[in-house]
């Protein structure tokens, strides 16, 4: 191999480098910020905050608590989609036309269609951030090879933070501006069309009212934010001679 050709791929080693933790430190950050969210937890603190908006067709904070955490933790569960076709509403609660003895289903065929595309896309998405987080310590534990690696590393990471705060910055004013169209953009990209609407009797709009979503936004915004400003402050004071596997040293 010649000294050119050696130095074109170190070269292309060290861009390489740069650019990987550039994008998928965003990334990783807002995955951990939407799983923290995609939780009972997060549900049960919605619920029961003040000015959150009550269901019109008779759920009641009780009725939300019991009934809220089924569809989220299907989504990180074994579960097939015939358990959370089983769950049942009581015949008071149901709004409609096919309300037997027992009551009625607690989702219906649309709406189980649905929550079975939310669930794989859910895990594909989190499914490639664990692969993005295994490569990115991969290299940074192997960052010891020389300076140069550890600095490109470390240049990759101002840069994603600071892209994660201008990609943050600008889909809050949109969200805040114009909060539906971002909404129905965001669901258009990932389902099928037609095929996230649904009446507003029906329990996945009664249980998830788009407020949950807007405030989910904003909190995973907050999240990743703050997440950026600590690794740049982190970052600052280690300068380039920073070491990843010293932050779980005592």
């Amino acid at each position: 191999m010649s000294f050119g050709s050696s130095v074109t791929e170190m070269r292309a080693l060290h861009i390489s480098l740069r650019l990987y933790f550039a994008l998928a430190f965003p990334f990783l950050l807002l995955a951990s910020g939407a799983r923290l969210l995609l939780s009972e937890p997060f549900l049960k603190i919605e619920y029961q905050r003040p000015g959150f908006p009550a269901d019109a067709y008779g759920f009641t904070l009780e009725d939300r608590l019991a009934y809220g955490p089924y569809a989220v933790n299907f989504l990180f569960s074994g579960e097939s989609l015939d358990e959370l076709a089983s769950l049942r509403l009581p015949a008071e609660k149901c709004w409609t036309p096919t309300i037997g003895e027992d009551g009625c289903a607690l989702f219906g065929e649309r709406e189980l269609r649905h929550m079975a595309d939310v669930k794989a896309t859910t895990r594909a998405a989190f499914g490639l951030a664990a692969l993005c987080a295994l490569i990115g310590f991969g290299a940074a534990s192997a960052s010891w090879r020389g300076d140069r690696l550890r600095s490109e590393i470390v240049a990759g990471l101002r840069l994603g933070c600071r892209l994660t705060l201008w990609s943050v910055a600008c889909l809050a004013v949109l969200s805040l501006a114009a909060w539906d169209r971002a909404f129905e953009a965001f669901h258009a990209l990932f389902f099928a069309a037609g095929s996230w609407r649904f009446p507003f009797t029906d329990s996945l709009i009664r249980l998830y009212p788009e407020r949950l979503f807007l405030d989910a936004a904003l909190l995973i915004a907050l999240f990743a934010s703050s997440c950026a400003l600590a690794t740049l402050f982190m970052l600052g004071r280690r300068g380039a001679n920073w070491k990843p596997w010293r932050a779980l040293l005592p």
